[in-house]
C-alpha cells in the first residue's frame, strides 16, 4: 500500500487511509488479490491488463454510450486524441475486419 501511495503523492497529497480503502474495495471486486505478511499487506493484479482493460471498455460503452460503439468512436474521433498513425491503424483493424 505504501508503494502506491508514494507513487501517487509524486502528482498529488495522498492519504494512506485513502489508498488503503481503494485496494480492500479493489479487492472485494476481484480487481486485487492479496497476502497478509505480518502488518502488511501485499496487493497483486488478480485479472490481467488486457481482460481488465475490455472489462472496463465494456461497461463505459454501456453506462456512458447507451451500447452504441459508433457513439464511443465518435467521441474519439471529436476529441481530437487521434493521431494520423492511429487512424491509419484503425483503418487497417477495419479493413482486415471486413476480408475475415
Amino acid at each position: 500500500v505504501q508503494e502506491v501511495v508514494d507513487e501517487i503523492s509524486r502528482e498529488r497529497q495522498t492519504a494512506y487511509t485513502s489508498v488503503m480503502t481503494l485496494m480492500k474495495n479493489l479487492s472485494e471486486k476481484g480487481y486485487l488479490g492479496y497476502k497478509k505478511i505480518g502488518k502488511k499487506f501485499i496487493y497483486f493484479p488478480a485479472v490481467n491488463p488486457e481482460s481488465l482493460k475490455i472489462s472496463l471498455l465494456e461497461k463505459t460503452l454501456d453506462k456512458v454510450f447507451g451500447g452504441s460503439v459508433l457513439d464511443l468512436v465518435q467521441s474519439l474521433v471529436n476529441s481530437e486524441k487521434i493521431g494520423r498513425e492511429e487512424l491509419a491503424e484503425i483503418r487497417q483493424i477495419l479493413n482486415d475486419l471486413e476480408e475475415e
